[in-house]
């Protein structure tokens, strides 16, 4: 737009003029006459006429276009009543403040014509805002610099609505999207297909390679030299190749297999091959061991898988069998060595197991599963230490542990309610590794008990022999030494008055022999109760019937009785002796401990046994305490186990003592 010079006249403002409109007046109306004014020829160079305001006001406010002027400083000088009606009134309007305002469109406006000023350039550009109806109303701006004579520099800002436009834009724009999000999964889709399309044709390829790799390794396989296979038809049995191995194993010419019936050359059965052929047809394959006797007719235990096959249609049958012959043979051996092996660890009373390096029993003998309280069956399960008893734990283990770490043998002894002698010995593998422990436990609680037993009465017995001793020299020296020493006095004083001259006097030689008599008798005694000779000369019965006397003779205070219903025959001589010093044992305890009245000794025959009871009817005595504390009873047992007999010693309080020895009839005779 030009610029127009020339003078115009016009209407004042009213009150219902926009701020600046006075202004604004003849740069409207000379725009509007630029741009509208019909011109003629004849008057062109003649002053050009000025439109009305109100004309201008109403060409302005006609048009489908948002319209505001503003001056060179920016100041809102004219708006249509489209920009009105759209973005409300300028009237009053600080286009700085339009800047800083919330709504979109006025910050738009302002910033906009900020931008123009500062630029000098033209400005375009879109905005949006939000209707009454909760929708967006877009407009397209436009910001242009105009030269007026009258008022100098304006900015002419524009919005057309272009909401419409917008919208197809924006379904367009979508429905392009759509168009290309569609386009993609189609895509997606067809690249998916032609990848599995070239999988496929891939994995054809390799299936194909595969097979015929399957096919040439079969072949090498099948004529494999190592190894007996066959292939053979399942309605003829006719073997149809067969390979190197087959023809060696056999012993038949490869040529001459072919074409055979597979129960000629293996010498199965028919039925047996066709059950066979039915387990194939089940599952596929069939498994099992059998006897296949060969050219020479020796029969071989072996070992045959069949597969199913097919070949144009037939069904075939690959046979592959494996010679066991030897395989059977040292199971065999294994299993009757293993029968050895359990039958000698269950021959002895003593308890052997093998346990692995973590303590779980492999195997036991029946000794160890009856200590234990473990079935040999179920030993696999059990971990050893599990079974002892809480006391000895940790000296097993610590064995065990030592066995394994040393590689050497252990041996420890356990005593808590049973003495126990146990060793250990590692069990080492070909590559010198130890995989086992093999544990040796025997009862040694009897030979230890015994051992002590007979310590202790070792003990006893010296002492007994001292205090026998000390007896004897007492009695010697109390009876037979004084004896001896009176005579002696009186021999002194008979040869002293003999030497004076005086004669022998009969009374003095009467009195010596009379204490020689006497010193005779108790030197008898003495003897007879270390041994009497009545044993060896008259026998068991005789000697038994003088021990009573004696006893009788020394205890006057007891009744005695017997009955003898045995002969002599009958004993041994270590039986007689055994027999006369427990009933000799037995009467001395009773006349001095039982504090009874009565005193009974039998003899008889009870099946094959002579037994001897020595009972009274005395106060009787605690057993345990007595056999702890003396020498007797432990002596009596002992002398009756050296002829295989049994003691038995029954007392009760007020109910007198019973002592019952019983040894064999035909008891076999242990020298001393």
């Amino acid at each position: 737009m030009t610029g127009v010079s020339g003078k115009r006249e016009g209407k004042k403002g009213n009150g219902n003029e926009p701020p600046g409109a006075a202004c604004a007046r003849p740069f409207v109306a000379q725009q509007s006459c630029d741009t509208e004014m019909f011109r003629c020829p004849e008057e062109a160079s003649t002053e050009r006429p000025v439109l009305p305001y109100e004309l201008l006001s109403k060409v302005l406010d006609s048009e489908p276009v948002a319209i505001a002027l503003f001056s060179e400083t920016c100041s809102p000088m004219y708006w249509n009543k489209l920009f009105e009606q759209f973005f409300g009134t300028l009237e009053g309007a600080d286009v700085e403040g339009m800047a800083r305002k919330k709504t979109s469109f006025w910050r738009c406006v302002g910033q906009q014509v900020f931008a123009v000023r500062d630029s000098q350039k033209e400005a375009c550009g879109e905005c949006c805002k939000l209707s009454e109806h909760g929708a967006y109303v877009w407009f397209e701006t436009r910001t242009q610099i105009v030269q007026a004579d009258d008022v100098g520099v304006v900015y002419l800002y524009s919005a057309t609505d272009i909401t419409h436009q917008k919208a197809a834009q924006i379904e367009l724009k979508q429905t392009r999207d759509e168009l290309e999000e569609r386009v993609k999964d189609r895509t997606a889709i067809l690249a998916k297909v032609n990848n599995t399309l070239e999988e496929h044709v891939l994995w054809s390829k390799r299936q194909q390679q595969a097979l015929i790799e399957s096919e040439e390794r079969f072949r090498n396989i099948f004529l494999n030299e190592h190894g007996i296979r066959f292939l053979w038809d399942t309605e003829t049995f006719e073997i149809e190749e067969a390979n190197a191995g087959a023809a060696e194993f056999y012993g038949y010419e490869l040529d001459d297999m072919i074409g055979q019936p597979l129960q000629k050359v293996t010498g199965m059965s028919v039925s047996a091959i066709q059950d066979r052929i039915e387990e194939v047809k089940r599952l596929g394959q069939a498994s099992f061991t059998a006897l296949h006797r060969q050219a020479n007719d020796e029969m071989r235990y072996v070992e045959v898988r069949f597969v199913g096959a097919k070949d144009k249609g037939r069904s075939l049958v690959y046979s592959f069998t494996i010679d066991i012959s030897e395989r059977i043979e040292a199971e065999r051996k294994m299993h009757e060595h293993k029968n050895n092996l359990k039958a000698l660890m269950n021959a002895t009373s003593d308890c052997a197991l093998l346990v692995d390096p973590q303590g779980f029993v492999i195997t036991m003998n029946h000794a160890a599963g009856q200590e234990f309280k473990a079935a040999e069956q179920a030993s696999g399960g059990v971990n050893l230490f599990d079974m002892l008893n809480e006391q000895v734990v940790n000296a097993w283990r610590g064995a065990f542990d030592a066995a394994l770490v040393m590689g050497m043998a252990e041996h420890i002894e356990t005593d808590v309610n049973r003495c126990w002698k146990v060793s250990f010995y590692p069990v080492f593998t070909e590559s010198l590794d130890i995989n086992a422990v093999a544990i040796y436990a025997e009862d040694v609680t009897f030979e230890k008990r015994t051992t002590e037993q007979m310590k202790l009465l070792s003990k006893r017995v010296l002492s007994a022999q001292e205090d026998e001793r000390k007896r004897i020299g007492r009695e010697l020296h109390d009876s037979t030494a004084q004896t001896i020493s009176g005579i002696k006095y009186l021999l002194e004083s008979e040869v002293a008055r003999v030497e004076q001259g005086a004669d022998v006097s009969p009374d003095s030689l009467s009195k010596m022999i009379e204490l020689l008599q006497g010193a005779s008798v108790e030197l008898r005694r003495i003897i007879m109760a270390l041994r009497p000779t009545i044993l060896d000369d008259l026998g068991l019965i005789s000697a038994l019937r003088w021990l009573l006397n004696e006893a009788s003779i020394l205890h006057p205070a007891f009744s005695f009785s017997s009955t003898f219903d045995l002969s002599e025959q009958v004993f041994s001589e270590l039986q007689k002796t055994v027999l006369f010093r427990v009933a000799q044992e037995a009467l001395s305890n009773a006349a001095k401990h039982s504090k009874g009245s009565n005193i009974w000794l039998h003899i008889k025959q009870e099946g094959d046994s002579c037994v001897l009871y020595v009972q009274d009817d005395g106060v009787g005595f605690c057993i345990d305490t007595c056999s702890r504390s003396g020498v007797g009873l432990g002596s009596m047992r002992e002398r009756v186990e050296l002829v295989n007999g049994t003691l038995n010693i029954l007392s009760f309080k007020d109910g007198g003592t019973l002592v019952r020895a019983a040894v064999p009839i035909c008891a076999v005779i242990v020298s001393e």
